[in-house]
Formats: C-alpha cells, structure tokens, sequence
C-alpha cells in the first residue's frame, strides 16, 4: 500500500508521513568524520534504500549530525534514483554572520553532492539571542533568502528546542516555511505551538518522536500492556498522525530492518478509530490519579529556580515514572540535563538547597522540594 503524502503547509511540497532522520547512522559520530567506512557505507546504502522503497520520499540530516551529509553524499547516487525522486532537508546553526552561513550552505551543498536543497533549516533556534539574531539587518536569514533566490536551498524553516513562549514568538513572526519541533503523546507541552503553526499554513515536522517522545522502541512492560495492542511507538505515531497539523514524522534509523515497526503501525487506515481511542482513554485514565499531570506540560508557574533546577521537566519526567514506568527515558533524559545548556537545560537536583521560592507560586500546592527529592532518587537509582 502506497504511503500516505501530505501537503508541507504553504511550501505545497507533498512529503510521506514518515521521515528518514539520519542522525543514528552506523559509526555515523565517530571521529574523524571525513573517513567513512565500508561498513558505515553499507549500512546507510542499506537504510536509504529501504526507506525509498517504502515510499518515503522525505531526508533529513544536518551539519551538526558526524558524518551523516558525507554518507548521503555518497550513498544517494548509488540508489539509481533521480535527485527529483525524494526531498533533501538540513540543518545548521544560525552562524555569526551571514557570510559563515553562506559557507555552512555551501559546504553542506559540497559533502551532499547536490547542487539544491529543497529544505533548509536553523538548527536549534533555542534562546532569546537566536530570536534577535533573526532581526539582524544582513544576517543570517538575508544568506538563506540569497542562497534561495540563486536556487540553492527551495523552503526555510528552524529547528526549535525552545521553551514554548520563544517558539511561539518565532513561529509568530511569518518568516518560516516549516518548523521542527518536539511534540508526543507524552510530551503535549508545544501543542500550541503545532496550532500555531498550522494556522500559518506552515509545514510541521516531528523531530524524533521515539526516541525524544519517550524511548518507545525500548517500552517498559506497563506500557506495553496499556497500548495493547499497538506497539507504544505505533501508537505515539498513530496519535501524532491523527492531527491534521502535523505532516510527517522523522524516524531515525541505524538499521534497514527497525523500518518495519513503522510501516506495521501506519496500518489500518483510518488512522485513528475504536482502538486508538481505546489506548488513550486507558492512558488517560492512569495519569488522571496523578497530581503532577499538568507538570511539565501545561503549568511552569514554578520556574524560574534560583540553582537552574528545570522544575517542571523533573516532576514530568517523574509523573512517567510513576504512572507508566518509564524509568529508562527519565534516566536518560535527565542524564543529559546540564545548566545553561539551551538543547536540555536543568541542574543536578543535587543543587537544591530547599529555598522554597517555588513553593507560592504552585498552583496545586505542592511540597516541591519534598518532591524533587523523591524524584531525584528514582533517578538516580539503578534499580527501578
């Protein structure tokens, strides 16, 4: 069955719900990344083919991601398919100036070996200082407008990790075609930013929704069991595609054969009916119990912290674990948290010194501290 195509917003480019995300491929952030191996070569011969054979018609890769632009540079021409058979979307960071920007372009134009990018994105506009630079009379949106006018990069969009009221203001300002942004079933904090979006006739574009979205391809049982009999990956997929806001999903690989859970869960069509609405009021009816349902997601009345703490990230992250034993993916997130760092901010809890400046502004009241400790422990310890 042929894979399902949607409009890109007001690009009007037709992409396949699924996106091939190349971040995770095989020795893809090895060093150093000029030296692709046979194997790396292979493997990525391998995914791309697969996923151009399933219908997807969509690529995306970017500066930041190893070696991944060098191994599509090297692998597309081998596919035997003609460049206007599928899109090319990268990604750099705003540069300092326009004339950087205009070399990040051409250098990913060169390790690619194409002459166009039909997508181009800022990766990780996540401060208030990317959002100024966007106002810069000569900067770097006036290189991207430049190198699109000579034809060689076709829509403008961003990558957004930003907390929602920035990636709003950036959505708001009409200067994009599509964004990427971190939207899941069980992240639904930036849903006003997919509404937004939409309303714009923007493309909208999930970045990893398995991974970031909950580490679904490595589900606890409870979960398993809650989304029967969907995969939970399947379902957080079916429940993001049942959104007419949202076009197409990036889902990374590093083998051909892990497609095959994807391509399984867009089926049946309707994508959403009896069962799907079945799992959710399952899920639904779990999370209801939990005083620390709207944490993370709708309410961050509690921020800011004086010690960075991301307060509502952590009582999130733990509201998971509590209703859905997810420790894996709250381990694994707060792992990577580090403060000042704008992709995944947060201090160590060990940093909280109970000042109680959170305590007030709760609005259910809660014994935070009391709380963050708690969670700090689960955390932290390795036997859930």
């Amino acid at each position: 069955m042929a894979m399902e195509l949607r409009r890109f917003g007001k690009s009007n480019l037709q992409v396949s719900v699924l996106t091939l995300g190349t971040m995770r491929l095989l020795h893809g952030w090895d060093a150093p990344h000029d030296h692709l191996p046979d194997d790396s070569l292979q493997s990525t011969f391998d995914i791309v083919t697969t996923a151009l054979d399933a219908g997807i018609n969509l690529i995306e890769t970017a500066r930041g991601y190893g070696k991944s632009e060098r191994l599509l540079g090297q692998v597309l021409p081998r596919t035997g398919r003609r460049r206007e058979e599928y899109l090319l979307m990268t990604k750099a960071p705003p540069a300092p100036t326009a004339r950087e920007m205009r070399q990040w372009i051409d250098d990913s134009l060169t390790r690619l070996g194409v002459d166009r990018l039909d997508l181009f994105a800022l990766h990780g506009l996540n401060q208030e200082a990317h959002f100024q630079a966007l106002q810069v009379k000569g900067g770097v949106l006036s290189a991207l407008r430049q190198a699109r006018d000579e034809g060689l990069i076709g829509q403008i969009g961003f990558s957004g990790h930003a907390a929602l009221p920035l990636l709003l203001k950036i959505i708001a300002t009409g200067l994009f075609d599509f964004v990427n942004v971190h939207y899941y079933r069980f992240r639904t904090a930036n849903h006003p930013a997919v509404a937004l979006a939409q309303a714009l006739d923007m493309g909208v574009l999930i970045i990893s929704p398995n991974d970031k979205g909950g580490r679904l391809y490595e589900p606890p049982d409870k979960l398993r069991h809650l989304t029967a009999p969907l995969a939970p990956a399947q379902f957080n997929e079916r429940w993001l595609l049942a959104q007419s806001g949202v076009h197409t999903l990036s889902i990374g690989l590093s083998a051909p054969e892990q497609l095959a859970l994807h391509l399984e869960g867009l089926q049946p069509t309707p994508i959403w009916g009896a069962v799907e609405h079945e799992i959710a009021w399952r899920l639904d009816a779990v999370e209801s119990r939990s005083v620390l349902r709207s944490c993370g997601q709708s309410c961050f009345a509690c921020l800011p912290c004086p010690q960075q703490i991301h307060i509502p990230e952590i009582l999130r992250m733990d509201h998971l674990i509590q209703c859905f034993d997810m420790h894996l993916f709250a381990q694994y997130r707060y792992g990577m948290m580090q403060p000042g760092d704008h992709w995944v901010p947060g201090a160590r809890l060990e940093t909280c010194d109970r000042c109680g400046e959170c305590l007030p502004r709760c609005p259910r009241a809660l014994a935070i501290p009391e709380r963050l400790s708690a969670a700090r422990e689960r955390m932290e310890s390795s036997h859930p």
